[in-house]
């Protein structure tokens, strides 16, 4: 199941960043005429996600339309990184490492707000990053690179559910039920695929 989950991931990205580049080439022009780079834009999703943070306990709504933006953000770095033509694995750490971030602030934000479940919200926190670095290891073990790691997907179908269901209930569409059933259908997902990941590099090993 996650292995297919992981290829259709995988293929569905190569499409989406063809697309995505050839629509965005105005943009990306004027992005490079300013003196953006996609580390820079990288970086600068962190720097906006903690000052969401400081917010969100005040205002809510202006905190959860600067994550909004910082996902906006999300769809030029790497795009501008292969229009400058310095796509590269070390870049796509950057990439990962600002999303994981990102990622890590809004979950510690909703745990700071009080949002849902703590409980849940610390699991979560815990097992995404620790997924993902267990799927790089298995899938990347014998494949050649240009820095230390050759990043993967980021395994959004684990991440934006949830997310989506924390922006709809902000807004009003939901109540706190569905945030908290979707949170506990997506830790109980998430530790399932660890211990398929984990028993594959064992099984590898011996």
């Amino acid at each position: 199941m996650w292995k297919e989950l992981d290829s259709w991931s995988d293929e569905l990205n190569i499409k989406m960043q063809k697309r995505k580049d050839r629509y965005l080439r105005p943009i990306l022009f004027c992005l490079k005429k300013i003196g953006f780079t996609a580390d820079g834009l990288s970086t600068l999703k962190i720097v906006m996600a903690m000052m969401a943070a400081g917010i969100a306990k005040w205002n809510v709504p202006i905190a959860v339309i600067i994550f909004l933006m910082i996902y906006i953000l999300d769809v030029f770095d790497g795009s501008l990184a292969r229009y400058m033509g310095q796509n590269s694995d070390r870049g796509k750490f950057i990439d990962v490492f600002s999303d994981q971030a990102v990622y890590a602030v809004v979950i510690l934000t909703l745990i700071w707000i009080d949002f849902v479940s703590i409980k849940a919200l610390a699991f979560n926190l815990l097992a995404v990053p620790v997924l993902y670095l267990l799927v790089v290891i298995q899938r990347n073990e014998d494949r050649p690179t240009d820095w230390i790691i050759k990043p993967v997907a980021k395994l959004g179908y684990y991440k934006t559910p949830f997310l989506a269901t924390v922006v709809g209930t902000v807004i009003g569409f939901w109540d706190l039920t569905l945030v908290h059933w979707t949170l506990c259908i997506t830790n109980i997902l998430v530790s399932l695929h660890i211990i398929y990941v984990y028993m594959r590099i064992v099984g590898k090993n011996k």
